[in-house]
């Protein structure tokens, strides 16, 4: 295009003189026409849209519009100046109008692939295209209005049309796998084939009105031919000699065509083909070109001139008399008076792809979808219709919302956001004015006022991958799939109740499902048994419908006579006849992405129950049953007792129930529901922050700590790591702490609600922690221990001052406070009793104890206690001081492990705690019983950290002892006053080998046994990845490693390739440094002070060596009295090496050169796999034995257990912060300046390259190595490069390395 433009610049004629001229000529119109005798030429360039005055040498062109992005075809309609274009890109047909404005209008932007074709009607005043890809040709009014599908059958690939208006003809080519000319009435009328021989790639297209022919260029058989407007008198104008001719024009005798080949705009005589010239030439793109002239579009009387042919819609031209007929926008019915519309659609299929929503008018037979204007969809799945107020809805698993818009796209909101995660499923009771959906993610069914307000959950309790969902709302019911592990079809009342299953043999994937309220029949498509069936409501009378071609099935749908749906292989839709699956139909072929549909009539609202008068009376929700109207509430609210109206309650109860938590109201009603978090499989201790309105609730199965708000929204797991049996919990809503005791680790812990500053407050003289409560406001945390002689304690809030307060009494559960009163209460599990004390343990008193058989949970509020009976499986209430007035709650609740009183008073009070959380940086406990009021509270610090002297602050670890185990990492300290280990917050751990830990970045590497890989992650569980990858899985196994927290580098060993390797903890790889076919290096340690590195070589005769940490200067240490040597260890202070033998079960230890060995231990030992060094000690791990151990490293006495019961303990590693060391290494800043290996010998930095490169002559760069001639031999590593060939294997060892004497056979 720059070359175009620099060479019209060059010729004295100035450019704007073509808009002059254009301008002038459009003004003086037929006159200027009859004295131009060039005409000017109107072409597509794709970037822009360009008119060019043939009559100009060289010829002058000029911009019309620019900035486009792929503009294909064009026409004019020169009556109005307006230049019509379609942009292929954009999937477009675009317009401006020839004044100089410039100015752009979009007419059709949808449902456009590929418009090839372009015409317009100067009559008639419509548009025609083509587009290759839909398979269509359409018309329009100027503007894009009353768009209509003319021609959608036997059409592959239509390119180019042109128009007679005259004689209301069109003409089109097609270049499809049956390539051909057709002609026919511009109304869609008299459509036939014109020419089918001796064509290939007809692409250009052009009408000569006066001598009425039709003429074409062929790309592939480089042609320009003619002929009548039927045909016949087939005449070439040129053969053989064109390139790739596009489109083509014609003004008076000239013919003019764009070719991309030659990018340039060619004439010619157009009957002898004689005069040949190149009009324009240098084209960025020449596509499509029309004369610009108004001899091209002759005038004449159009017979929809007046009051538009009496047509309410379109007037098209017609080859018939009256030479016009009225037609109707795609989908919509002429009526019988031939000339008025229908109002809109009657029957339409709504679509779902993932990307956009259509319709689909099945009131006209060509099908076609049109796209809704909706924003932001980003993966549809299901779609179902409003009659009443004529809103479509939606879900969006990307979005994860349910959504609703009017038909046309306007009026479009979101009406369901939080807590929804897959919904898959969605069905509308146009009747009661709710909405239903199914959800995979949170294995749901829910219902919400169809503005997504006052929304219930139905069913969370045995919903594995429910999906589609119908509903029946005359009748009072709902049915879905369910395509989990045990796919069936079930149906319950539309309150969730009366469930039963209707379906359950023989059914794979139910996908789609719908109903046929006239003859009672439920119709279900299986994606995996690829059927069609039907069945009877009840799930009786079961036969299948289609058994054929069924390779994917997914939406699914009913209406009038026939079954629709949508098939994800054959990206079809089809249907069949809902009676005996006859009469098949493809209704719209290969649109990808398909998902859901619905059939629906538009007109049609049909049925009745109740709920539509007044909403049946219910305040909020109008559920209708088989058996009457059920008013219901949504999460929060309760029904009052006139059982239509739903207040917020001052107080309820909150119950764990294994696998679900349950609010039930304090009054007998039975008000009843499941608050529905996901991912709860066996809840037992629960409470609640009145703060944030958030549940708290810990899992025996899952082994955590979770929370979530009151409707089950936003759940977290606050404590994930560490637990073994967390049976009693409780929330300190003053200071925003969590406090838990676990039976299985015999600990009671506190953390912050969001799970950080985890502190272990009690882990000696525990047995068996259970029930526990709090009272932040005094300062104290009660708890019962089961252990052989069980107590009732009290500490403070931090776990000093214990004492007990109780202790002739059997297993304490459930233990509450009176704040009021100043009382405990608790269910005591051996004598069937509920009990009484003061918060001292005084005044002891019995409150109930007849007719208890299992009381195992307690609550108090007011003046009643609450309480769960395992044996009756009921919840009842007593007064708290007599036990008189027992009244049944609620009946048919099995097993109830916890149960809490929710009310806003039961958590009141201050303390300073309460305010920037008393200035502490991790922990605020509040003390008891203070002096004065400032000194209510002190600061704490998550275990293992120190209070700084600020009392605010804490500062973590320096030095200290890591573990590993198969799915954990621990830390461990040996300071009396706390916890010796806690669990690392660290994700994704499945089968740690080995581990390491790097001072600087605070990460912990481990080796990842099963992906084979190497991994890292803070200790803190923050940025946690891949460190080593193995794409394949068998690329690499590493088996230990070992950092050089100097140089920055990790050093592993590969059991699969036999090699130790070097990668930088940046993660780019250094290379390998030790290898060789008699090699099996697996144990590694490192002593980068000293530049060395030390391995186990488990070959068939073990031996220990070590090497620079280039590999060089290799030697053996250790080469006799070896079984299986196994860890290693160094210590740097007394330069020795230790290592365990698991054949000989020992631990040994040397001198770092291999003399002066001696056995450390040898007795006792079962599996002794890890060794460290950590201060004066010794310590290592007994995988069988399931413990750590430890002794004097010097004189290997003072044998002691460290820890025990450590299940699939795999390492052990020593902590130190040696930061002021390693910082002043010569190879700490950048590496030494190496490209490579950094490593210190005698107290300078030496650079070195892996295996395979050498040190270039700058001692710093390791490049490739120098090749030798045929005749020689290279040594692998050394100042010597080349020997002659000859000496290789000679006997006399050349290279340095010794490389020309191995290997030798």
């Amino acid at each position: 295009m720059r070359a175009s433009t620099d060479r019209v610049l060059k010729v004295p004629f100035p450019v704007n003189m073509v808009m002059v001229a254009l301008s002038r000529y459009l003004t003086l119109g037929c006159i200027l026409t009859v004295i131009r005798a060039d005409p000017l030429l109107l072409f597509a360039n794709r970037r822009d849209v360009r008119i060019v005055d043939a009559g100009t040498t060289p010829p002058n062109d000029t911009v019309v519009i620019n900035g486009l992005e792929d503009a294909a075809a064009l026409d004019f309609f020169h009556q109005e100046k307006i230049v019509f274009w379609t942009d292929v890109s954009q999937e477009m047909i675009k317009r401006t109008f020839v004044n100089g404005s410039k100015i752009v209008e979009s007419i059709i932007t949808t449902g456009l692939v590929s418009p090839d074709g372009l015409a317009c009607d100067w009559l008639g005043k419509k548009l025609y295209w083509t587009d290759s890809e839909t398979h269509r040709i359409e018309v329009s009014n100027l503007d894009g209005t009353s768009r209509k599908v003319l021609f959608w059958k036997e059409l592959d690939k239509p390119r180019a049309i042109a128009l007679e208006p005259h004689l209301g003809l069109m003409y089109w080519t097609d270049w499809g796998e049956t390539p051909k000319i057709e002609r026919a009435g511009m109304d869609g009328t008299e459509r036939r084939v014109i020419v089918n021989e001796n064509i290939y790639w007809p692409n250009g297209l052009t009408i000569d009105y006066e001598a009425k022919r039709i003429y074409w260029a062929d790309a592939k058989l480089s042609f320009i031919h003619h002929s009548n407007f039927n045909g016949t008198d087939r005449q070439s104008v040129l053969e053989g000699s064109l390139p790739h001719p596009f489109a083509l024009t014609l003004f008076g005798e000239t013919l003019f065509w764009t070719d991309w080949h030659t990018r340039s705009i060619h004439s010619c005589h157009k009957l002898t083909g004689n005069d040949r010239k190149i009009v324009h030439e240098e084209i960025f793109s020449p596509m499509d070109i029309h004369v610009f002239s108004s001899v091209r579009q002759p005038t004449g009387v159009s017979p929809c001139g007046t009051n538009n042919g009496g047509c309410s819609h379109l007037c098209l031209m017609s080859p018939t008399p009256p030479g016009y007929s009225c037609a109707c926008p795609t989908g919509v019915r002429l009526l019988k008076d031939g000339a008025t519309c229908a109002d809109g659609s009657k029957e339409i299929l709504l679509l779902a792809r993932r990307i956009d929503l259509r319709r689909i008018s099945l009131d006209t037979p060509d099908y076609t979808d049109v796209v809704l204007q909706l924003d932001n969809i980003k993966h549809t799945i299901a779609v179902d219709y409003d009659p009443v107020d004529g809103y479509i809805y939606w879900t969006d698993d990307e979005v994860r919302a349910i959504r609703r818009a009017a038909m046309d796209g306007s009026g479009g909101e979101y009406i369901v956001q939080r807590e929804v995660d897959h919904p898959d499923g969605i069905a509308v009771d146009w009747i009661s004015r709710n909405l239903y959906w199914t959800d995979t993610g949170t294995d749901r069914i829910e219902v919400a006022r169809l503005n997504g307000t006052s929304r219930k959950i139905l069913i969370s309790e045995d919903l594995d991958e429910p999906r589609a969902i119908a509903l029946d709302p005359s009748s009072g019911h709902m049915y879905w799939t369910d395509w989990g592990k045990q796919p069936k079809i079930e149906r319950a009342h539309l309150d969730g109740t009366g469930r039963v299953t209707l379906i359950s043999e023989s059914l794979g994937w139910p996908n789609g499902l719908a109903l046929d309220f006239t003859y009672r029949k439920i119709y279900w498509g299986d994606a995996q048994t690829d059927k069609i069936e039907m069945a009877n409501m009840n799930g009786t009378g079961r036969q299948v419908l289609v058994s054929e071609a069924l390779p994917h099935i997914f939406g699914f749908s009913l209406l009038g006579d026939y079954i629709y749906w949508t098939d994800w292989q054959r990206k079809s839709i089809e249907r069949v006849n809902k009676y005996n699956g006859q009469d098949r139909e493809v209704i719209i072929d290969q649109l990808p992405d398909l998902m859901g549909l619905k059939a629906i009539n538009v007109k049609q609202i049909h049925g009745y129950n109740p709920c539509v008068e007044d909403n049946g009376g219910c305040s909020h929700l109008c559920l209708y049953r088989p058996n009457g109207v059920l008013c219901a509430c949504p999460i929060g609210l309760e029904l009052i007792q006139d059982q239509k109206t739903c207040i917020v309650p001052e107080a309820f109860l909150l119950l764990s129930m294994g696998n679900s938590i349950r609010r039930i109201s304090l009054e007998a009603n039975n008000n009843d529901v499941v608050i529905p978090p996901s991912g709860v499989k066996s809840t037992f201790a629960l409470d609640f922050d009145i703060n944030d309105n958030r549940i708290y609730w810990s899992d025996t199965s899952v082994k955590s700590i979770s929370r979530a708000f009151m409707n089950g929204s936003a759940v977290e797991h606050v404590i994930e790591f560490g637990l073994e049996y967390p049976e009693s919990m409780a929330v300190d809503w003053i200071a925003r702490n969590i406090y838990w005791g676990d039976s299985g680790t015999r600990r009671i812990e506190v953390a912050k609600l969001d799970g950080s500053a985890r502190r272990v407050l009690l882990w000696q003289n525990i047995g068996n922690p259970r029930s526990l409560v709090l009272d932040p406001k005094e300062g104290y945390m009660y708890f019962s221990d089961w252990k052989d002689r069980p107590v009732i304690e009290r500490t403070n809030l931090d776990g000093t001052n214990r004492k007990t307060l109780i202790k002739d009494i059997g297993r304490a559960n459930g233990i509450t406070i009176d704040y009021e009163e100043r009382r405990m209460y608790w269910a005591d599990l051996d004598i069937n009793m509920i009990e009484s004390a003061d918060l001292l343990g005084g005044h002891r008193r019995r409150v109930i104890e007849d007719e208890l058989p299992n009381p195992f949970c307690l609550s108090q509020y007011q003046d009643y206690i609450y309480w769960a009976d395992w044996n009756t499986h009921s919840i009842e209430r007593a007064n708290k001081t007599s036990g008189e007035n027992r009244t049944r709650i609620q009946g048919d609740v099995q097993y109830v492990r916890d149960i809490v009183v929710f009310y806003a008073s039961r958590q009141s009070g201050r303390n300073p705690c309460a305010v920037s959380n008393g200035g502490c940086e991790y922990l605020c406990f509040a003390d008891p019983e203070p002096v004065e009021e400032e000194s209510r509270s002190h600061c704490s610090c998550p275990t293992h950290y120190t209070l700084n002297s600020d009392g605010k602050t804490c500062t973590a670890p320096e030095s200290f002892l890591l573990f590993s185990q198969k799915r954990s990492v621990s830390r461990l300290t040996l300071s009396e006053n706390e916890c010796p280990d806690v669990i690392l917050p660290i994700h994704g751990l499945r089968n740690i080998r080995d581990i390491d830990y790097d001072y600087k970045t605070k990460k912990v590497y481990w080796v990842d046994g099963k992906t084979k890989t190497v991994k890292r992650s803070k200790d803190n569980g923050l940025e946690p990845e891949t460190f080593l990858t193995n794409p394949s899985g068998n690329q690499i196994h590493p088996y230990d490693i070992a950092i050089d927290a100097y140089s920055r580098h990790l050093y592993w060993t590969c059991s699969q390739n036999n090699v130790i390797n070097v990668t930088r903890l940046d993660m780019t790889s250094i290379g390998v440094v030790v290898d060789g076919d008699n090699e099996k290096p697996r144990s590694i340690v490192l002593n980068p002070a000293k530049g060395y590195m030390y391995w186990t070589n488990l070959v068939e005769n073990p031996r220990i060596e070590k090497a620079a940490m280039d590999g060089g200067d290799r030697q053996v240490i250790v080469a006799t009295g070896l079984g299986n040597p196994g860890a290693l260890a160094i210590d740097y202070h007394t330069e020795k090496i230790f290592w365990s033998d698991m054949a000989l079960l020992r631990i040994e230890s040397s001198d770092l050169n291999g003399v002066n060995r001696m056995v450390m231990v040898d007795s006792s030992l079962m599996q002794p796999l890890g060794l460290t060094v950590y201060g004066s000690h010794l310590y290592w791990i007994d995988k069988q034995q399931m413990m750590i151990e430890r002794i004097n490293k010097l004189t290997s006495q003072n044998r002691e257990k460290i820890l025990g019961y450590i299940e699939q303990i795999s390492d052990i590693h020593a902590v130190e912060n040696d930061l002021g060391l390693i910082e002043t290494h010569p190879c700490y800043i950048n590496n030494g300046g190496c490209s490579h290996i950094c490593y210190i010998r005698e107290g300078t930095a030496r650079c070195s390259c892996p295996v395979n490169l050498l040190l270039l002559d700058n001692r710093m760069t390791c490049g490739e190595p120098r090749t030798c001639s045929p005749n020689q031999f290279t040594c692998k590593s050394g100042s010597i490069d080349c020997i002659p060939l000859p000496w290789r294997c000679d006997g006399y060892p050349e290279c340095e390395d010794y490389s020309d004497e191995r290997d030798c056979y």
